[in-house]
């Protein structure tokens, strides 16, 4: 006699096994012009067995988070951003909170959230480093209830981002000759600088609220900065002859920014800022101006994000 069993599924099982759904949401205006590469390189380099995917485009201001809400309704579990920091910015806080996954493939001016993670600059290689990317839960900072991911920052930098925001021309170069521009003009603010555990009133050239590291571009400004810490490394660059900072720019590339003699920096979870005079400042690269008190939090263990492997690409990854 012969017996038969019936076939059961693990749904479980199949769960795992099956194909992540992933958007690729592109910023057609991020500063490289790289991203009109982006379907050529998913279709060549993204794992299709591991993965199926949609690609949108933001159309104007804002739709990168209205585009961000879609996909986390619509079930996608993982949303890579094609663009740079503020692209970042802009979609990622409709993820806080969620179980969806952040990706990113640079495509930016600075990509600083991006090189700190391991994506590179290339956009075959950041795709590439998708298919073996690890989930990872990074800390969100607040600026008035404002999200932010990798820096915010006032004085100097925040007024070059807001010399950049009318600039058509990205990159480096235009992002340099703008910092020579603002290095003859700006003039530093008196600022209140309030602390977990000490209160600071500084005429300040800079002050950086850290969660990340670097700008982008590899300048290391906060240099012991952790992105799941639960902390902010403040960095304030004091007011001294300009010859100063241009000087101290190669210190930025080698992780010792500490070392200089103007350059004080603190770990806190909470900072207020206020002056007595409007401040230029940014988040994560977009330049803004505000005449009221800055009140910068830190939201611990708040977006997953895709973590690359720490493993130099070879052509045989590349070709999944």
């Amino acid at each position: 006699m012969e017996a038969s069993h019936p076939f059961k599924t693990n749904e479980f099982l199949e769960y795992l096994s099956r194909p992540k759904r992933v958007v690729f949401i592109v910023n057609p205006r991020a500063g490289t012009n790289l991203q009109k590469h982006i379907g050529e390189a998913v279709d060549k380099y993204l794992n299709h067995r591991r993965f199926v995917y949609s690609i949108w485009s933001t159309a104007y201001p804002g739709h990168g988070y209205e585009l961000g809400k879609k996909a986390v309704e619509e079930g996608f579990e993982i949303v890579v951003v094609v663009g740079g920091d503020g692209s970042v910015n802009e979609i990622a806080p409709a993820l806080i909170g969620t179980k969806v996954s952040l990706g990113i493939i640079p495509a930016g001016s600075g990509n600083g959230l991006a090189m700190h993670l391991g994506y590179g600059r290339e956009v075959s290689k950041a795709v590439a480093k998708l298919n073996t990317a690890e989930n990872q839960l990074i800390d969100v900072g607040l600026l008035n209830e404002r999200p932010f991911f990798n820096m915010a920052g006032i004085g100097f930098d925040g007024f070059v981002s807001n010399l950049m925001k009318e600039q058509t021309w990205r990159g480096f170069l235009p992002y340099f000759l703008k910092t020579i521009e603002a290095g003859l003009t700006y003039s530093p603010s008196t600022c209140r600088i309030e602390l977990d555990d000490r209160v600071l009133t500084e005429k300040c050239f800079v002050i950086a609220i850290a969660n990340g590291p670097m700008y982008g571009y590899n300048m290391q400004i906060a240099p012991d900065a952790r992105l799941d810490d639960g902390l902010f490394e403040v960095v304030i660059l004091k007011d001294v002859p300009r010859w100063q900072y241009f000087a101290a720019v190669p210190s930025t590339f080698t992780g010792k920014i500490y070392d200089e003699a103007f350059v004080e920096h603190f770990t806190t979870r909470h900072v207020v800022i206020s002056a007595d005079q409007p401040l230029h400042l940014h988040v994560d690269g977009e330049g803004l101006l505000s005449e009221q008190m800055l009140r910068f939090d830190i939201k611990p263990s708040a977006l997953n994000v895709l973590v690359p492997l720490k493993v130099p690409l070879d052509s045989d990854v590349l070709a999944n």
